[in-house]
């Protein structure tokens, strides 16, 4: 499976995001890290617009950055699916390379695991899917309000009242860590939603997607909390 990392160099939420330091590392390294470590990924392929990128990116042994996105591709306006295709298409013309299948990686999810990556792809395979969406549970959509402009509650879902969170049916939110996706069903539908679209369910703690300063906060704490226990158990192991 051909990996795709898209990260463009512009940013509003997090200026500079995806090379800002995340527990010593550049964002963009615990993704391309994770991917690298992932058995069942034949490629890791960098599409970005920013030269630093490419620099850090490069600097990251096994990672691919064959060629630069075009500026019509990393503007704010610019569809995602747009740069994931372009990717598929310079490796068509340029190598040969049909890869009808591909799964992408958003930096900004630096707390996935290579076992959910493996998961994602096997899930993927095993249904014949045209994609995989990495999920997270979310609150009830009976507790989801309307604002009004006088500043009133109205509830987006009529419901009779609120009850406790554990009386509803779970309800999924895509947490944009992974996407395993069919191609030529992308190409035709431009979009990753569909009658044979899968959800892979994601802890929180490994779920976090950086588009705020407090998502970027929490991420370092996980992160940080992450390698000390991973310390503590190969100290373990020595002793």
């Amino acid at each position: 499976m051909i990996v795709i990392v898209p990260a463009r160099g512009g940013s509003k939420g997090v200026p500079g995001k995806n090379l800002r330091m995340l527990a010593g590392l550049p964002l963009i390294v615990h993704t391309l890290r994770s991917a690298l470590d992932c058995p069942m990924v034949e490629r890791v392929i960098v599409s970005t617009d920013d030269d630093e990128i490419i620099r850090v990116a490069r600097g990251v042994a096994g990672v691919e950055v064959p060629f630069r996105r075009p500026p019509h591709l990393a503007t704010d306006d610019a569809n995602a699916i747009d740069a994931y295709l372009h990717v598929v298409d310079g490796l068509a013309v340029g190598e040969g390379v049909a890869a009808d299948k591909i799964c992408v990686l958003l930096p900004t999810s630096p707390l996935r695991l290579p076992d959910d990556i493996s998961a994602a792809i096997e899930l993927f395979q095993r249904n014949d899917a045209q994609a995989v969406v990495s999920v997270t549970e979310a609150k009830p959509a009976e507790w989801l309000q309307n604002l009004s402009e006088d500043g009133r509650l109205q509830r987006v879902i009529a419901s009779e009242g609120i009850d406790n969170r554990q009386n509803y049916t779970p309800v999924y939110l895509p947490n944009g860590s992974i996407y395993v996706l069919d191609v030529e069903t992308l190409r035709h539908t431009r979009d990753y939603f569909g009658p044979r679209t899968f959800g892979y369910p994601m802890a929180p703690e490994r779920a976090v997607d950086i588009d705020t300063e407090a998502d970027f906060l929490a991420a370092e704490a996980l992160m940080t909390e992450r390698l000390r226990k991973n310390e503590d158990r190969d100290l373990r192991r020595v002793v």
